[in-house]
């Protein structure tokens, strides 16, 4: 099958399952990561990895997307009336997750290399699919809007942790002769780069984006100048090695502050975007090898028990330090257990820079991701409709074309 067959089924398929979970009161995300599992290379084999490589540019337009939209959480108003309570959850919620995966791994007897890559690697929480759950939940209240502040400091962390962790690592591989300065230099500066670079690349997408909105008052001239500056910004960062993740949530930030019609430009996103991100979705199905739940064994399962076990304790500690109120440290936890994106780059990071140690990474944190994939959006969904947050949507008025 061709790419363009490959497209038009993926759409369809994501259409179908989409109605279809809405009668077992599932989130559409679950139906989508679904029918990427029915039409992939684990079952039906419809859609191939070569048509999967193929089409991973739609991924990393649909993620850029989501990720701008994240950004707006970081409007200087906003952030001065959350973001200290917000940054000390996700700080605490990260710790004690990395920290129970990192011990379990060690009392299991393995390196301490391993055991801190696997640690780190833990604190990711995946923001698509947990956005997508709260967009189609018109959830609105405490829990959504401390959830999503969250996640977007969850994946900053998380890089940060790991970078620290691959440098240590290649500190202690240092030749005995050789000097320290270079060493230290190689695996310090891919950290600054990709956060300092990758906040400058979003910053100057951002204030381009900004500007050249003030002059365009058709909703379709906006959707075009949305779409070609995250297109613009996600081959720049790929270019030059930066943070995508980082870069697009810059973009929106920088929108959110410098722009009097950042709303009107996200509505219109909200209005565009949900191909790309029923595409991104399928996609991501149709990649989970679901044969690696056979392979995934004790170091999977004590993987899983531990990052599960650290983000519920933590976020529960971390909302009552924070003064939350109670619904939001019961059902926080519960909301953070998805993982995929940011965790599977990290595993292909340590392929490629650490392969003695790639083998046991790969397979745990693979492994655990086919389970929250799964799990994570039926269990961020059943998070907010307990704490009262979810809203009916109410259907926008059809308009005719001949009106």
């Amino acid at each position: 099958m061709n790419e363009l067959s490959s497209l038009g089924l993926i759409l369809l398929f994501a259409l179908f399952a989409g109605h279809l979970v809405k009668f077992l009161r599932l989130p559409e995300v679950t139906g989508y990561i679904l029918a990427g599992v029915a039409v992939g290379p684990s079952v039906l084999e419809w859609v191939s990895h070569d048509n999967l490589n193929t089409l991973s540019v739609f991924s990393e337009v649909a993620l850029a997307l989501i990720l701008f939209s994240l950004g707006s959480i970081f409007e200087i108003d906003r952030i001065a009336s959350i973001g200290r309570g917000v940054a000390r959850i996700t700080l605490i919620e990260s710790a004690i997750a990395a920290l129970l995966v990192t011990g379990g791994m060690l009392v299991l007897g393995q390196p301490w290399q391993i055991s801190l890559l696997l640690g780190t690697i833990a604190i990711e929480t995946a923001a698509a699919s947990t956005l997508m759950v709260i967009r189609e939940s018109n959830a609105s209240g405490p829990l959504s809007e401390t959830l999503t502040g969250i996640i977007g400091l969850n994946n900053i962390f998380c890089l940060i942790g790991f970078s620290v962790v691959a440098a240590v690592i290649d500190l202690t591989k240092r030749d005995p002769n050789g000097t320290l300065l270079p060493t230290l230099y190689r695996s310090l500066y891919p950290l600054v780069w990709q956060l300092v670079g990758s906040v400058a690349l979003g910053f100057l997408v951002g204030v381009l984006l900004a500007s050249w909105a003030t002059k365009i008052v058709e909703h379709g001239e906006l959707s075009i100048l949305l779409i070609g500056c995250m297109l613009l910004c996600v081959g720049v960062a790929l270019m030059l090695d930066l943070s995508t993740l980082i870069a697009s949530m810059s973009v929106g930030a920088t929108l959110s502050n410098l722009s009097a019609n950042s709303k009107r430009l996200f509505s219109a996103l909200s209005r565009t975007d949900p191909p790309f991100y029923a595409i991104f979705f399928v996609i991501a199905g149709a990649d989970l090898n679901l044969e690696l739940l056979g392979t995934i064994g004790v170091l999977g399962i004590i993987y899983v028990l531990g990052r599960s076990s650290g983000k519920f304790l933590g976020a529960h500690i971390g909302a009552r330090n924070a003064g939350l109120p109670e619904i939001v440290r019961r059902w926080l936890g519960v909301a953070l257990m998805s993982q995929a994106g940011l965790a599977i780059g990290l595993t292909l990071i340590v392929n490629r820079r650490f392969p003695e140690f790639s083998g046991t990474v790969s397979t745990v944190v693979l492994a655990a991701v086919v389970v929250y994939e799964m799990v994570g959006p039926i269990s961020a969904r059943f998070a907010i409709t307990r704490s009262g947050e979810s809203q009916p949507r109410v259907p926008e008025p059809v308009e005719s074309m001949f009106s």
